[in-house]
């Protein structure tokens, strides 16, 4: 009886151990390293050998094994990180060399420290998220979703930066209203498209106030622009939900 509980114990333990991992040397081996160490367990106490030797030794190996996978996996991040950080430069370049031979492009060195915050940002999120998830259907979302996220970013950016109007602000709020819903979410399709649905309800109420601020008529250019740019980003923030919720049906089957 002692020795049974004593297995049960090694096998907890070495279950907590196997968290060390990296998650997806976790979900892919996890569960059979830890049943594997079990029955080896069982048979050292059916055949009276050291179990506090074994168990000792086994802990050991998977603790030598967690620091390689994990120096793998770091390696692996600075390669994705110097290749994101490298293409986020070479696209800055694209205003930076804009900013000298446009007649009237004087975006002040904040602009660029900005504009380049979110194209590393938008490339480490996508590789990042794209690398843990397989189904098409999320990596398509996470890729609308971005792209939608950085144009309206760089869209407010320009607005603000020209029009010196605070009420621009309000867009930065629907990023943040996804950013939120994503942590939330835990990267789970299921939140994923609760997020990306939210904003684009944050969105319809932000064009629904732009629209009865608006004192001009239904058929005046201002109401087209709102209608159709805002209506754009509504269509594509519910067309990445639903694609998250197509990869969340997909999983629950």
């Amino acid at each position: 009886m002692a020795t049974d509980l004593a297995v049960r114990r090694y096998r907890t333990w070495y279950s907590t151990l196997l968290r060390l991992y990296p998650r997806p040397f976790q979900d892919r081996f996890g569960e059979a390293m830890s049943q594997t160490f079990h029955d080896q367990c069982r048979e050292c106490r059916n055949t009276r050998q050291g179990l506090f030797r074994f168990a000792l030794w086994v802990f050991f190996e998977t603790s030598m094994g967690i620091v390689r996978e994990n120096a793998m996996q770091m390696t692996e991040l600075r390669k994705t990180i110097l290749r994101v950080a490298l293409v986020a430069l070479g696209l800055l370049m694209v205003p930076l060399v804009a900013s000298q031979i446009v007649e009237g492009w004087n975006w002040p060195p904040g602009a660029f420290v900005f504009t380049y915050v979110l194209f590393f940002g938008t490339g480490m999120a996508y590789a990042l998220i794209a690398r843990k998830m397989g189904a098409w259907a999320y990596k398509a979302g996470v890729g609308i979703a971005l792209v939608s996220g950085f144009v309206m970013g760089w869209s407010t950016m320009v607005h603000i930066s020209e029009s010196e109007n605070p009420a621009n602000f309000v867009y930065f709020g629907v990023l943040a209203v996804g950013a939120i819903g994503v942590w939330l979410a835990r990267l789970e399709a299921r939140g994923m498209a609760r997020a990306t649905f939210a904003m684009a309800a944050t969105l319809v109420v932000v064009a629904a106030f732009a629209l009865m601020r608006s004192s001009v008529a239904p058929s005046s250019g201002p109401v087209w622009d709102v209608g159709v740019g805002h209506g754009g980003f509504v269509l594509l923030f519910a067309v990445s939900g639903l694609l998250f919720r197509r990869a969340s049906l997909a999983e629950a089957k």
